[in-house]
């Protein structure tokens, strides 16, 4: 299959210093195929709003769209799906943790293989490490999570909470479209269970991991998960949504 267009859903909260440097970065890259970029905010109380409008008014693959109020990144990252057209579709943050020039790799697998949905994998590279408890709450979430998905869907994930998550746009809108986590973090474990029961054409869909890199910022610096508090929601959240 040929695909034509990738769509990027990046949610943005208080990211007024780094919302037009990301943008900049995915614009500076030759896909090979067209782009289309849903930003939404996430009821910013920074200049993050006016800053997509100003994108948005300068280039036409970028889509604004805008939260009645603050609804976390999950039901955020579920607005922004609604509005992609895309024959893929992935997910971009906002801030600089991740390199959109790892995507590259990502369409390419998907024009030269018969895949369905690619994870990145922030742990096969040498990637540098502030919160340790973050590393090992990442990775025990990742087990347990595949403890549910891998027997069932052959969905083994290294990184289950990474955000670059990209599958066919008809997959990801179907199950986007489903989402009903309200916490900032419970996206991942909700759409890898959904994932690992999705059937394409009857079949379970074909999955890989691409090593990323990745760039982790300091509470200090905008970072706005928890360890403890967010990893507890996480794992309540991989239990539901196997169980379910």
């Amino acid at each position: 299959m040929k695909y034509n267009k990738l769509s990027l859903v990046m949610p943005a909260y208080n990211e007024a210093n780094t919302l037009h440097l990301i943008v900049e970065r995915i614009f500076a890259l030759d896909f090979g195929l067209d782009i289309e970029l849903i930003i939404v905010n996430d009821g910013s109380k920074d200049t993050t709003w006016e800053i997509i409008t100003k994108l948005a008014s300068e280039n036409k693959q970028i889509i604004g769209v805008q939260n009645a109020k603050n609804m976390g990144k999950s039901q955020t990252v579920k607005a922004g799906i609604t509005h992609t057209t895309g024959d893929l579709v992935v997910i971009q943050d906002a801030d600089l943790e991740y390199e959109p020039r790892d995507l590259l790799k990502f369409v390419e697998k998907f024009q030269t293989s018969d895949i369905d949905l690619i994870y990145g994998n922030r742990f096969g590279k040498e990637n540098k490490v502030i919160y340790w408890q973050n590393w090992f709450g990442n990775r025990f979430l990742s087990l347990v999570s595949s403890v549910f998905t891998g027997p069932k869907a052959g969905i083994w994930t290294q990184d289950m909470e990474v955000c670059y998550k990209m599958s066919k746009g008809e997959i990801f809108r179907e199950i986007g479209k489903t989402i009903t986590s309200t916490s900032n973090f419970g996206l991942e474990p909700e759409m890898t269970a959904k994932f690992a029961k999705y059937k394409l054409n009857g079949n379970r869909l074909k999955f890989a991991q691409i090593p990323i890199s990745y760039f982790p910022r300091s509470i200090a610096e905008g970072k706005k998960m928890h360890a403890v508090r967010d990893g507890l929601k996480a794992l309540w959240e991989i239990l539901k949504f196997n169980l379910s």
